[in-house]
């Protein structure tokens, strides 16, 4: 038995720019084509011509308040908190000054949106719909993480990956830059290695890299080019996802691959239609 074979598969969740939601598919069905392998689902409430279209963004996350909460971001200039057990918008902001790429909430009540352009990331309290309290500019953000294991923010944009210490609670919070990792492309996604605490995933526009947290070294894992998102099951399993040219917006396809744990390609799930933009596992843990 490996030191996977025990754990537990979580479904996995996407955003879909075809239909502009969220579609989370049981990790064991073999045909995403119909509705038997979609487990949970959610639609914003605007598409092409809103500042709903384009939903770039979607993770699960623990809340006092709601309990589980669906953070989602879309780059045409929204972003919002969903309650998972109502679909219910608990809180939203509308950006048409920035592009949304992604969502993450830290503790304190915070939530903090990486927008490519201009390229910042904005702090919000979430208990109301105001304007952001905080600003820190990240040219090209594109991607954000809370470490909760590091008590960092991790943040993604162009040729930099920058961990944040974080302080204070509400509008007190403020992000400071603790180091920063330098790379060669522009930054896509910023993942969890699910199963080893000191260690993140993240992309750019070359390929798919492994970084160690405690000497701030990466090395490639990928090569794939335009990969959009890439994470990993406790099984061991990677699975992402890539531009596959495949509809109007070319950046997203209707296929997600899987890889074993040694990153060779085994399988892929293909939803007839869709636009992936992102995938993620639909869990809250960072771990």
């Amino acid at each position: 038995m490996t030191r996977h074979a025990a754990r537990k598969s979580h479904p996995i969740a996407t955003a879909d720019q075809s239909c502009n939601g969220v579609l989370v598919f049981d990790p064991e069905a073999a045909d995403w084509s119909g509705p038997a392998a979609v487990t949970w689902r959610w639609s914003a409430p605007g598409g092409a011509g809103t500042s709903w279209q384009h939903l770039s963004d979607v993770r699960l996350r623990r809340t006092q308040a709601y309990g589980r909460v669906v953070l989602v971001a879309a780059s045409g200039g929204r972003a919002a908190m969903v309650r998972e057990d109502t679909g219910a918008i608990v809180w939203q902001t509308v950006t048409p000054a920035d592009s949304p790429h992604a969502i993450e909430r830290i503790p304190g009540g915070v939530i903090v949106v990486a927008s490519g352009a201009p390229g910042r990331l904005r702090l919000y309290a979430d208990t109301e719909q105001s304007a952001p309290f905080r600003t820190v500019p990240l040219p090209r953000a594109r991607g954000v993480l809370y470490d909760p294991e590091h008590g960092a923010l991790w943040a993604i944009g162009a040729e930099r990956l920058v961990r944040y210490a974080v302080s204070g609670r509400g509008t007190a919070t403020t992000l400071t830059e603790h180091s920063a990792v330098r790379f060669e492309g522009e930054g896509r996604d910023l993942q969890p290695v699910y199963g080893d605490p000191g260690a993140l995933w993240f992309t750019d526009t070359y390929g798919v890299y492994r970084l160690d947290v405690a000497t701030r070294r990466y090395r490639q894992v990928d090569g794939a080019s335009g990969v959009s998102a890439y994470t990993n099951q406790p099984t061991g399993t990677r699975i992402r996802a890539r531009s596959q040219a495949a509809g109007p917006r070319g950046w997203g396809g209707p296929t997600v691959e899987f890889l074993d744990a040694d990153g060779t390609p085994v399988y892929a799930r293909t939803r007839p239609g869709a636009e992936f933009a992102t995938v993620r596992l639909w869990t809250p843990d960072f771990r």
